[in-house]
């Protein structure tokens, strides 16, 4: 299972998921039998325009007998939705964190991103997934099918999710912001030091 969570816009690219599904499947008749691509979301913003473009797509592509789709979801629902996928896909072309990325492969779920944003941080490539750089069918059919049709590479991805996903907790993203401004304040207190004292010496000088 090829799985996609998110807002249905170009912005996020699920479109390169069905693609890359259609190239494996090109590449791979048989794998007709067993593959299921699953998109978890709805429209929003500029996907708005033509809600059900994605499902013309599928048809289009020729791959609607492995397509499913899911409304939006519940955090439960997400849940269930990250640990059924082999892999999950996140294309976007742009991301200022993925916190997809992050849910998915806290569940134990190897990740395939573009390398864009904030995915580099959010995916340890190599380790808890793969990061693809551009947006090709090719490019994402390689990835994709590297670890879910690959039982033993996925598995030692999926080995190094939930630490890797560990590291983000709230807990943790709060101590080292709380850390970041304290280093901050101690930096800004020794500027105003060193500022005072080049002033009292500057005035010493001119006494």
């Amino acid at each position: 299972m090829l799985a996609f969570a998110g807002r249905i816009q170009p912005l996020k690219a699920p479109h390169v998921l069905l693609r890359a599904a259609a190239e494996l499947l090109r590449r791979d008749p048989g794998l007709r039998a067993r593959l299921v691509v699953l998109v978890a979301g709805g429209p929003s913003g500029s996907g708005l325009a033509a809600p059900t473009a994605l499902q013309g797509l599928g048809d289009t592509l020729g791959i609607t007998d492995v397509l499913r789709f899911l409304p939006p979801q519940t955090r439960d629902g997400l849940v269930d939705v990250y640990r059924a996928a082999d892999v999950v896909a996140v294309p976007s072309h742009n991301e200022s964190f993925g916190l997809v990325a992050l849910e998915a492969q806290a569940c134990g779920t190897p990740v395939v991103a573009a390398r864009v944003g904030g995915l580099p941080v959010a995916v340890a490539d190599g380790r808890s997934g793969l990061l693809v750089d551009g947006h090709g069918d090719d490019q994402w059919a390689d990835a994709l099918g590297a670890v879910a049709l690959v039982a033993r590479r996925r598995a030692e991805l999926a080995a190094h999710t939930v630490e890797h996903a560990h590291r983000f907790s709230w807990d943790r993203t709060t101590d080292a912001l709380l850390d970041t401004y304290a280093d901050a304040a101690a930096e800004f207190a020794g500027r105003q030091r060193q500022a005072m004292r080049a002033g009292l010496t500057a005035g010493m000088i001119e006494g």
